[in-house]
């Protein structure tokens, strides 16, 4: 279950709820490389935002604060 304030954030539906809560817990508490769930993370924001060209990496940063892993 996710809370989300209308007017701090907007939702991007349940699927991305569970991806960003899965991301946290593996790549910043757990330090894992989550490498298939960064892929789906950027994919995600680019079907959200209706583009093919988002960079991962700038998505990552943007979503976590976290750099690409290469």
């Amino acid at each position: 279950m996710v809370e989300v304030d209308g007017k701090r954030s907007r939702s991007r539906g349940d699927e991305f709820d569970c991806l960003m809560m899965e991301l946290v817990i593996s790549a910043i508490v757990l330090g894992e490389p989550a490498a298939e769930l960064r892929t789906r993370l950027a994919e995600l924001t680019a079907q959200a935002a209706g583009r093919s060209d988002l960079p991962s990496g700038v998505v990552e940063h943007s979503a976590l604060g976290l750099r690409s892993e290469s």
